[in-house]
């Protein structure tokens, strides 16, 4: 019985230590959970959040000013040296014996007792303003909104930045793959040549040019897998994968059914950016804050009222002490009448803040719409490579095909296949990159009018029809 506990025990101490030397198990993302991993636990949503409640909490602090404040205190005066002590006269006369007595009077009281407890409850409310809560109200109201506008303009910002970084690194995992190939197939006609050699049928010289051409394509793949790794750390780090996690890919640049999504320009409508909503509410928080500048001119009206109890023991302590109440009210009218100008500088500076602020919505809106008409331009400059870039590959894989076959048969040259390998890998390149770039370019089209654009899948070889990009038919 004790060997099998022995044997169970240190089985299990192997399984622990297989489980803990076995690597993780790889993130898998496609592009849509790449830019929500982003956006759950980014640092710059994280931030963007923050400043949401921080404007949240601004819009309750303004809401304070209007309603009523009460507070309550409770304060221990000990009086170490006081006028009234040593002040006691012979009492021959009537005066002194009065004096005496008021002296012993003070003596209970606050002026002249060791020991004083003052009890305090006070509330007050403001009446009138002169609109100066109302408009701070609606400056942290307006503040709010910027600030949930800015951290939507922080998604959008991330989930652009997520986009092109996934692009990158489909794209760099395509350059690994046309390179690995052009290698596979570099190697292939070595050891065609090889063969060729060793029966006679070619020279010294085609054997050379197709190790040499082998060679050539090592670096390419080297060059590729490192710009695969790259691009990979690069969107890592966007999406906080952990460093003992590997990362797959699971969205292509090209869907299986060989389709890419189209833009409908036409139901693209204006642009709905939350940096103009941001900017906008910048404004409104700095035309009520001229509002509350001019405030300060005219009177507030206030009423309070305090209640208090005060005991003046001869001990410490004030438990065995009656306590005397005190309650009063007051309605308060503050009026300014001479500030020394301040008054006058707060609001033209208020002024002049606000003009500064109108002046940068406007270079955003400007921007905004500079950026869609860019965004417009490259897409159709994306759009009409695409297709054209998939044309040339099949006529490069077919001049490919008919090299080999010429060289087989002794009618062509080492050189003229290899340039045809060459011809056809950097088509198949041309055309990757045609592909990134158009899936960015509606990528910088749905960031720059702040919202998702409408899209139809198309095949590759008609998105370059202008009317079907326009959601028409032919």
């Amino acid at each position: 019985m004790g060997r099998l506990l022995a044997g169970m025990l240190l089985a299990a101490v192997a399984a622990t230590q297989v489980g803990a030397q076995s690597p993780a198990a790889p993130v898998r993302l496609s592009l849509d959970e790449a830019v929500q991993r982003a956006l759950a636990s980014g640092e710059e949503m994280r931030t963007a959040r923050a400043q949401v409640r921080e404007a949240n909490g601004q819009v309750t602090e303004a809401w304070a000013a209007a309603l009523p404040q009460v507070t309550s205190s409770v304060v221990y005066t000990r009086q170490f040296a006081s006028i009234f002590e040593g002040q006691q006269s012979s009492g021959t006369t009537t005066a002194d014996s009065v004096f005496n007595d008021l002296l012993d009077f003070f003596k209970n009281t606050g002026f002249g007792s060791a020991n004083a407890w003052n009890v305090e409850l006070r509330a007050s409310q403001l009446l009138w303003s002169s609109g100066k809560v109302g408009a701070a109200l609606r400056a942290a109201k307006a503040y709010r909104r910027g600030a949930s506008a800015t951290a939507d303009e922080t998604a959008g910002d991330i989930a652009f930045r997520v986009k092109r970084a996934y692009l990158d690194a489909g794209l760099a995992a395509r350059l690994v793959e046309i390179s690995r190939a052009g290698l596979g197939q570099a190697r292939e006609h070595l050891a065609q040549v090889q063969r060729y050699q060793l029966a006679g049928a070619r020279a010294e010289y085609d054997l050379l040019r197709a190790q040499v051409d082998v060679a050539n394509q090592e670096p390419v793949v080297v060059e590729a897998e490192n710009g695969l790794a790259l691009a990979l750390l690069e969107l890592r780090r966007l999406v906080n994968v952990p460093a003992d996690r590997s990362l797959e890919l699971t969205t292509p640049l090209v869907s299986p059914d060989g389709t890419l999504p189209v833009a409908l320009l036409d139901s693209l409508g204006t642009p709905g950016r939350a940096a103009v909503t941001a900017a906008e509410a910048a404004v409104a928080v700095r035309e009520q804050a001229v509002k509350v500048a001019r405030a300060d001119r005219l009177p507030v009206l206030a009423v309070a009222s305090t209640l208090s109890h005060q005991a003046f023991p001869d001990q410490v302590t004030p438990f065995d002490t009656r306590f005397r109440r005190n309650w009063n009210a007051e309605v308060r009218l503050s009026i300014p009448i001479f500030l020394g100008l301040r008054t006058v500088g707060a609001v033209e500076r208020a002024q002049a803040v606000l003009e500064q602020t109108r002046a940068q919505r406007d270079q955003v809106i400007e921007q905004v719409a500079l950026d869609v008409a860019h965004a417009r331009a490259e897409l159709e400059r994306a759009r009409s490579l695409i297709a054209a870039r998939r044309v040339t590959v099949r006529q490069a894989r077919r001049a490919q095909h008919l090299a080999t076959v010429r060289y087989a048969n002794g009618m062509s040259t080492q050189l003229e296949v290899t340039d045809a390998r060459l011809l056809a890998q950097q088509a198949e390149t041309n055309e990757v990159r045609a592909t990134r770039d158009y899936l960015f370019a509606l990528a910088q089209l749905e960031h720059a009018v702040g919202r998702p654009v409408p899209v139809q899948a198309r095949q590759v070889e008609r998105i370059a029809n202008v009317n079907q990009l326009e959601g028409k038919q032919p």
